[in-house]
């Protein structure tokens, strides 16, 4: 299954990833408008199943309303892994992560899934499929 919107597209894979990569034509920043449609096209995609997200993290600048427009979503997911390609990136997914209180192991107690920074994305997927399997006992 896959969904796009302006500036993203989601792939739910057969393993219970839900894929999301930024649209190579988006050129734009992210605004809260965006955020919101982006949050409600991936809680369609997460369809209240035991599912991680794999989201692959923009190059460009994100602001603090658009991140706390994604931190108050409840999209439903068990975990989520962050891959980062530059520097600014990792910045802005740790800030995310400070600004949420995400814990980063499904075993700590927390009402919030847990994220995590990834530059290799074997290492994602392997941690995002733990996650999953925890989740599914």
């Amino acid at each position: 299954m896959e969904y796009k919107t302006k500036s993203i597209t989601i792939k739910v894979r057969p393993d219970d990833i839900v894929e999301v990569t930024n649209n190579e034509e988006w050129e734009n920043i992210d605004t809260i408008e965006t955020a919101t449609e982006n949050a409600k096209v991936l809680k369609k995609a997460v369809n209240g199943k035991k599912r991680g997200i794999l989201s692959h993290m923009p190059d460009t600048y994100v602001g603090k309303e658009v991140l706390e427009c994604y931190i108050k979503a409840e999209i439903g997911e068990v975990a989520t892994a962050l891959m980062t390609r530059s520097f600014a990136s990792k910045v802005v997914g740790n800030i995310y992560l400070k600004l949420t209180g995400k814990k980063k192991n499904a075993e700590q107690e927390s009402d919030k899934p847990p994220v995590k920074i990834f530059t290799k994305r074997e290492l994602a997927e392997a941690w995002l499929l733990e996650q999953i399997a925890l989740y599914s006992k």
